[in-house]
């Protein structure tokens, strides 16, 4: 069955209602080849915008502040700023300023009501996985969010590894009347870390998990991209294949902007299967020639 609460709803598909559980909305809205922190702050500068390979997708730019009376943080009040700090952020962790950084991206209309929550959901579960100590103070300043983005901050925290996390989301139900209903639906649920929910889920899987390698920095949440590389070759099968593109994309463009990506990338064709290997040679090639022309973002 499926249940709705506000931008989100989740379909059930079995037992372990959650590991099947997937947010159809975000699919709708995401970017079909590309990683929302590699578009996101493309008016800025930051990275070189990318065509999207998705029909009446929006692009992922910031929009006008969408909650009167929220305004950004000084230290984060423009979009150049908050975009590096975000996308670099696993090259100096500042897990005290996350909270403000979140904050900030809401007030100004970064997340579209939603819409475009998955790689933040993912940078706060990797936060949290990196840095367990941060999840109860994170959670208690960001639980104030606006209603429309604060399970943005509940699946970050359900998605992370944080061995405390039912607790933690049994007492922020109490202070988050409007998702009652989701965090029960998680509660009764086994849950399933980011880096093990199936890709078949969508893209927004792909954008989480790019939220979690800049949180991070590892190599798991890349891995698990490039093992969806052979997809690209698949026939009938229109959501693998959508996928598939969007991997190949994303790693090319994070490549290019990421030491430890491209290294990840290398490091792969020693252990992929030839089905993965032959796709991912073109990304590490495709990569290095627009290095070679200078497009280093």
């Amino acid at each position: 069955g499926e249940i709705v609460v506000n931008a989100f709803r989740f379909t059930c598909w079995g037992p372990q209602a959650l590991r099947g559980g997937l947010l159809r909305r975000m699919n709708a809205t995401s970017l079909l080849g590309a990683a929302l922190f590699v578009t996101l702050f493309v008016a800025c500068g930051v990275s070189e915008a990318q065509p999207s390979t998705s029909q009446g997708s929006a692009p992922l730019t910031p929009t006008k502040p969408l909650h009167k009376g929220k305004t950004p943080s000084k230290n984060f009040a423009d979009a150049e700023t908050l975009g590096r700090w975000i996308t670099y952020y696993y090259s100096r962790p500042e897990p005290l300023r996350v909270a403000e950084a979140i904050r900030s991206a809401s007030a100004q209309g970064f997340m579209k009501d939603g819409q475009n929550a998955p790689p933040f959901i993912g940078f706060i579960a990797g936060v949290i996985s990196k840095t367990p100590a941060v999840a109860e103070p994170l959670a208690e300043q960001l639980k104030s969010l606006p209603v429309v983005d604060q399970p943005m901050l509940i699946l970050g925290i359900w998605y992370s590894t944080y061995p405390k996390a039912t607790p933690l989301l049994e007492r922020l139900r109490k202070a988050m009347p409007e998702h009652q209903g989701m965090i029960d639906h998680l509660l009764m649920n086994g849950r399933a870390s980011l880096l093990d929910l199936p890709l078949e889920q969508g893209p927004w899987v792909l954008d989480a998990l790019w939220g979690y390698f800049m949180a991070t920095g590892d190599a798991e949440p890349v891995t698990r991209i490039i093992s969806a590389l052979p997809w690209i070759n698949i026939r009938g099968d229109v959501s693998r294949l959508m996928v598939g593109g969007a991997a190949r994309w994303s790693l090319i463009s994070n490549a290019i902007q990421h030491k430890p990506v491209m290294a990840t990338c290398k490091k792969e064709l020693d252990s992929q299967p030839q089905e993965v290997t032959d796709v991912l040679r073109e990304v590490i090639s495709a990569a290095e020639k627009d290095m070679k022309e200078g497009k280093t973002q």
